[in-house]
């Protein structure tokens, strides 16, 4: 059984308007295999009317990583300077990869902005290896309905598969260093024990309420990483309360890597070439769709 071997509690970051809850990388972990990055906005009711339409002035670049976006509630809608465009509702999830270079931007859809509702995601970076930040960018949505739901043992809790595989049941979106991202919802009073691959760091993350992790009390928006002995871990939800968790982790990708900003490379020259394309405008320009707007 997998045991606990840290955790840190999330801290508030401003991405764009949004306060959001930063739990990778933090004052213990800079990475989980080729993920370096996790950000949490949490439950935020947006009123009728009152976002305002998307002007642009949040369209950003990103080069040598892919973005995964895990929309728990609400909708977002994706378009990018490659043609990629998209709208995620519920349940549903999009990944970018930036390749060797592209300009997006994430927006609430005109029919949420017209409506309010509740809005609650989670955004990870992944780092790439070095063969895929030379390649062209590419953008999948993947609706709530294609991404996999297993019965764990027990019957009180399910894995939703949003990255990854599990048991055989797959996500569609391609991986490079076995990264996997897991939703498992656990039953109010209920366990659940998911087995783990031994050679992949894994860690995870209680967005909501607090949990009993490998015999280890986690409490709410707090990160948490695993050891690397044993193949499972249990959770046991002490709640009246549905609980949520997402674990995630994969292999290390065994290259340098130089980061700044919205970039990451693996070498200085290369960072410096990154911004240097972009400044020239050679990341193109996003084309907005009637409906974004």
């Amino acid at each position: 059984m997998k045991q606990v071997t840290s955790q840190e509690a999330a801290r508030p970051d401003q991405v764009g308007t949004f306060t959001v809850s930063r739990a990778v990388p933090n004052a213990a972990t800079q990475a989980i295999g080729p993920i370096i990055l996790l950000d949490h906005l949490p439950v935020r009711t947006i009123a009728s009317g009152a976002a305002p339409a998307p002007d642009g002035s949040f369209a950003h670049p990103h080069r040598g990583i892919a973005t995964f976006t895990y929309v728990l509630e609400g909708a977002l809608t994706h378009a990018d300077s490659s043609g990629g465009h998209g709208t995620v509702t519920a349940g549903g999830v999009q990944w970018m990869k930036a390749g060797n270079g592209i300009v997006h931007d994430e927006m609430l859809p005109a029919r949420f902005r017209q409506e309010g509702g509740r809005l609650h995601t989670f955004q990870f970076w992944i780092n790439l290896p070095a063969k895929q930040k030379a390649e062209l960018a590419e953008y999948r949505p993947v609706p709530s309905e294609d991404l996999p739901d297993v019965l764990l043992a027990g019957g009180k809790a399910h894995l939703k598969v949003l990255l990854g595989n599990y048991e055989g049941e797959a996500s569609p979106i391609p991986t490079y260093a076995h990264e996997f991202i897991w939703h498992v919802r656990v039953e109010p009073m209920g366990s659940a024990r998911v087995a783990l691959h031994p050679d992949l760091s894994v860690a995870g993350y209680l967005p909501v309420q607090g949990a009993m992790v490998g015999g280890t009390e986690v409490a709410a928006h707090t990160f948490f990483e695993l050891g690397a002995e044993g193949a499972e871990i249990e959770i046991v939800n002490p709640t009246a309360e549905l609980l949520d968790v997402l674990l995630f982790g994969g292999a290390p990708i065994d290259e340098t890597v130089v980061m700044a900003g919205p970039f990451v490379m693996n070498t200085e020259e290369e960072l410096m070439q990154a911004y240097r394309k972009y400044q020239s405008g050679k990341y193109g320009e996003i084309t907005y769709q009637p409906e974004a707007v």
